[in-house]
């Protein structure tokens, strides 16, 4: 009896488990962060962009390789925070000879806690199934509302209405072969390599989104302490690490000037101190000619730069690396 009670418990342990798996794979949809991995293992590159919506494109690599011979995949995506972007440098390492990590600094994420959205796990769901997952796991899934850490697909539970679209999403050539022309559409182009062109389908329109600020009061260390060890990480393997605050509109910039230039003066003296590489292009006094900071050159008061813009501003870095 005790024995049949046991297996009994095993097998109800095994079954939760086993739909527990199932759900958090069948409710996740389909996204680019799929494609990006699959890039990451399998393409030739010796540099990775890590960072924020701003440098996912804001950062060309056709451009750095046809101004500076430099091979690059952008990994940055909108919530990826530096515990995402050091566990990101750890795989991109493991399947490359990486020279070079561009690490966008956007100063609005170390002043706040991570959202516990969909876009949280985006990062780590698709993370590669390796003794590297045990401790992202750990490092963030174990941080995160007790709900999901066991229970990643809580966090996208509303995708249940769209489950027989996602079965057959699962099945789907287009997802075994990561086929990204589904991520393109009149908006954005998402590109192999990472990079998603914005188009200027709303140029010139009144934006009324505000930008999310600096304000050290909010300071959050855990985003320093994964920088830190992003940092260790790529001085012990030999990496470059170079740190980018992406360009903005002026008239954003003038409007919370203050707060831009508290940001500016803190990460350059923290890189400093550091010993690490910072290239700050936030406004016109401290951009570089053929940079544009018109508004009309950007989506939003944020500083999403459309494909034209960020191939300018691609151009500049390429020639500053």
């Amino acid at each position: 009896m005790h024995r049949y009670k046991k297996a009994a418990v095993i097998c109800v342990l095994a079954v939760f488990l086993a739909a527990n798996i199932l759900l958090s794979y069948i409710l996740y949809p389909y996204t680019y962060t799929r494609a990006m991995f699959h890039t990451i293992r399998t393409s030739s590159y010796d540099t990775l962009i890590v960072g924020g919506s701003h440098s996912k494109c804001g950062i060309d690599p056709s451009v750095l390789k046809s101004v500076a011979g430099i091979r690059a995949v952008n990994a940055a995506q909108g919530g990826e925070h530096t515990m995402d972007m050091y566990y990101l440098v750890r795989e991109a390492a493991s399947n490359t000879d990486l020279k070079r990590v561009i690490c966008e600094i956007d100063p609005s994420y170390w002043v706040a806690e991570p959202n516990q959205t969909q876009e949280y796990v985006s990062v780590y769901h698709e993370y590669p199934i390796t003794s590297r997952k045990i401790g992202y796991f750990v490092d963030k899934m174990l941080q995160a509302d007790f709900r999901t850490a066991p229970f990643e697909w809580y966090l996208y539970r509303k995708q249940i209405g769209h489950l027989p679209g996602l079965v057959r999403e699962k099945v789907s050539r287009s997802y075994r072969e990561y086929d990204i022309s589904q991520f393109t559409d009149e908006v954005q182009s998402y590109h192999e390599d990472g990079f998603i062109a914005r188009f200027r389908v709303d140029a010139g329109t009144t934006r009324e989104d505000t930008p999310a600020l600096w304000n050290y009061e909010e300071y959050n260390p855990d985003e320093q302490m994964y920088f830190e060890k992003l940092a260790d990480f790529c001085r012990k393997s030999d990496i470059e690490i170079v740190t980018v605050i992406t360009p903005i509109p002026n008239s954003t910039y003038e409007s919370y000037m203050d707060s831009y230039k508290d940001a500016s003066d803190y990460f350059e003296a923290y890189m400093d101190k550091k010993g690490i590489r910072f290239l700050n292009y936030v406004s016109k006094d401290r951009g570089t000619a053929g940079i544009s900071y018109d508004p009309d050159d950007f989506c939003d008061n944020e500083g999403h730069m459309f494909e034209d813009t960020a191939a300018a501003f691609t151009e500049v870095l390429a020639q500053d690396l």
